[in-house]
């Protein structure tokens, strides 16, 4: 990779900021990062994808995995993101802005990773301590489920730190001309990643879940570790406003700055609603794989299986999704596969009738889905500003934090807890009797989001055009 104070210059392709890059040492940079996206990638699936599992399998109610899985998660990112970010953007030191708060934070992530899975073994071994019994009544909770959820808060502390991090670190040192196809290649080692969880490691969760947990969070220390160490950032220009990390400034004042500089412009304001949307749903879906499992009598091990095909069929189209998108930008992709989203979803709930059906559908949301998630990640590149990207992805996270936790998070518990175990029958023309279940109507639930996120993706379009839109974009200050 080219360092720009290296003394014998290499030929200069490609830029980003004061970094240039030829063909070979941009290669490896998107080896590095593409190789830290694979670890990450399996890293953040474990949530909502075994997490649930283990989560039911010691008894946690729908509310309660709702609560750990969703509303924690969101809590956390809402506390740190923010704060992290906006000091980030304008932190100056001789390793960058990102790689620092990556470097530090990365062995409490896989700390915790590691110690999940023992939470029951430390319910048991502080089962006669008085401070936790009274916790638990209080709480109405089980021990277990408290100590998951205690952990679950320090590792999703920590992950709060290293996640927007990594991302920021993207358009940081990535050239804009080739954003799009590093995306693409970002969605496709982590639908790889994907593929190895839910096809081999879902089933595998209830009677497997130490050595899962132990051996990720040992990739991820020596994946971040090795990325910190070998990817280098540029210099940046010099912060013109007094700086976060400013004693003079005071918490008041730079909570101000960051509250008039992320929700000024309405063009940022509605890519928030529309990434609260998305992430809202991608966070509801943890409870997706109850719904084969519990409503079409599939075993989980099948499930698993058969939603694991998709990250497969991404691999092929991803890259030409990702061209066009450094050729078209992102909106129109984006728009699209919002769009096909919302159908797949809808369709689920009113068409799946059967392992066939449920194949089907799930190819057809797995597929958009993807797509989406790779879109999106572009609009934020091509619609925030350079100079405040970290801040500004914070408060877009700090919008999904409080929808999620407030709103969606405890919705859905309480949705699922009052439909219970009923069930009742809804003819549809040309399918036949459905049974109609808690875990269906998550489905509807999630056409609805990914449709909020296409309208609100339609009021972005009209601001960005009047910003200078495809060949004149000024992101505002």
């Amino acid at each position: 990779m080219a360092n720009p104070q290296d003394p014998v210059p290499i030929p200069a392709t490609y830029h980003a900021g004061t970094l240039r890059y030829n063909r070979g040492s941009l290669a490896r940079l998107f080896a590095i990062l593409l190789g830290g996206g694979f670890v990450f990638t399996l890293v953040d699936q474990l949530e909502p994808r075994i997490l649930p599992i283990i989560l039911r399998q010691h008894g946690a109610s729908d509310t309660e995995i709702a609560l750990i899985v969703s509303s924690i998660t969101a809590a956390m990112q809402l506390l740190v993101m923010p704060v992290v970010s906006y000091r980030s953007d304008r932190l100056q030191s001789r390793w960058g802005r990102r790689i620092p708060y990556l470097f530090w934070a990365t062995p409490f992530v896989s700390a915790m990773l590691a110690i999940t899975p023992y939470a029951p073994d430390i319910a048991a071994a502080l089962g006669g301590n008085a401070w936790l019994g009274q916790l638990c009544e209080a709480l109405h909770l089980k021990p277990v489920i408290v100590c998951f959820g205690v952990i679950t808060v320090l590792y999703r502390f920590a992950i709060s730190v290293t996640s927007p991090m990594f991302f920021s670190l993207f358009r940081d040192v990535v050239p804009m001309t080739h954003i799009g196809r590093f995306l693409a290649l970002f969605r496709i080692v982590g639908a790889l990643g994907t593929f190895v969880i839910t096809y081999w490691l879902v089933g595998l969760a209830e009677t497997h879940a130490k050595p899962i947990f132990l051996g990720l969070a040992a990739m991820n220390l020596v994946g971040f570790l090795f990325l910190c160490a070998t990817v280098k950032e540029g210099t940046y220009p010099p912060v013109t406003e007094s700086s976060g990390n400013d004693h003079r400034e005071g918490r008041m004042a730079g909570f101000r700055r960051f509250v008039v500089q992320s929700f000024s412009h309405p063009i940022y304001c509605w890519t928030y609603v529309a990434r609260t949307c998305i992430y809202g749903a991608v966070s509801m879906s943890a409870f997706l794989v109850f719904f084969p499992q519990r409503e079409l009598g599939i075993p989980l091990d099948q499930v698993g299986k058969l939603m694991s095909w998709s990250s497969l069929l991404w691999l092929p189209i991803a890259f030409p999704i990702g061209r066009a998108i450094d050729q078209k930008g992102s909106i129109a992709l984006l728009g699209l596969a919002l769009a096909v989203t919302a159908i797949g979803y809808a369709l689920t709930f009113f068409c799946v009738t059967g392992e066939h059906s449920y194949l089907v559908l799930t190819l057809l949301t797995g597929l958009s889905g993807w797509a989406v998630m790779l879109s999106q990640t572009a609009l934020t590149q091509e619609i925030f500003h350079v100079g405040r990207f970290a801040q500004l992805g914070a408060a877009s996270v700090l919008v999904q934090s409080l929808v999620i936790s407030l709103i969606l998070g405890p919705a859905m518990g309480y949705l699922l807890g009052r439909i219970g175990d009923s069930r009742w029958n809804l003819v549809v023309p040309g399918v036949g009797t459905l049974q109609i279940g808690a875990y269906r109507c998550v489905n509807l639930v999630l056409a609805l989001l990914y449709a909020g996120a296409w309208l609100a993706l339609l009021r972005v379009r009209q601001l960005w055009r009047q910003f200078g839109g495809p060949t004149n974009y000024q992101a505002p200050h």
